[in-house]
């Protein structure tokens, strides 16, 4: 993108573009006059929310920073509407370090799980580090996603506990935790039922 589109004539720019998007207008005015002179012209900034004046007929990479649950409508919104104005010339769309779901915005009923099903199921996380009090979660696409627990013996500081080739809920990452650490008994073990409903009702709690 940054290599075609820039016409001498007028000195603007007129190719496609690649827009970010941060949560609020603060941000993306401090990125206006902080980054302009850092990025090439094809990069123009926006913010979820809010009145929007830009052209977004030409966005062929489109990037989301840090979006919010409260602006998961909106992120719905222009992705539908890229999708629409754009087609095929839409080659990449990009969420760095998303929130999109929280209990305390969409909560985790029919509301929160519609949400995840329309708007995140269908994305491919490619980096992944969430710190954890004990250990971390990472994932670089096409690895696994890995739960790592702190240990002074281990020439990195961390080993590693469990491997998945999906992103676990914050109840799994605990449960993997408890399982390795020998405070939860391992699927299969233990009192059947009434040790399955005592993990729902812990995992609840962590919430």
């Amino acid at each position: 993108i940054a290599n075609q589109g820039f016409n001498p004539t007028t000195d603007s720019w007129d190719g496609s573009k690649l827009r970010i998007y941060f949560p609020d207008e603060g941000s993306a005015a401090l990125a206006r006059r902080d980054w302009k002179s850092e990025v090439p012209s094809c990069v123009e900034f926006s913010s979820c929310g809010g009145v929007q004046v830009a052209d977004t007929s030409k966005d062929s990479v489109v990037l989301f920073f840090c979006p919010r649950a409260s602006e998961a409508e909106f992120v719905e919104q222009i992705l539908y509407e890229t999708e629409e104005k754009r087609g095929d010339e839409l080659m990449l769309t990009v969420m760095v370090n998303p929130l999109l779901v929280d209990m305390g915005v969409t909560g985790f009923g029919m509301a929160g799980r519609r949400l995840r099903e329309r708007l995140i199921d269908g994305l491919i996380p490619a980096y992944y580090l969430r710190t954890l009090p004990w250990g971390a979660l990472t994932r670089v696409w096409p690895q696994l996603f890995t739960v790592w627990q702190e240990d002074a013996e281990e020439s990195t500081g961390y080993r590693l506990i469990k491997a998945m080739d999906r992103l676990p809920s914050n109840p799994e990452v605990e449960d993997i935790y408890d399982i390795e650490n020998g405070e939860m008994s391992a699927p299969g073990e233990g009192f059947g039922l009434l040790n399955a409903l005592g993990d729902f009702v812990n995992g609840m709690t962590r919430l």
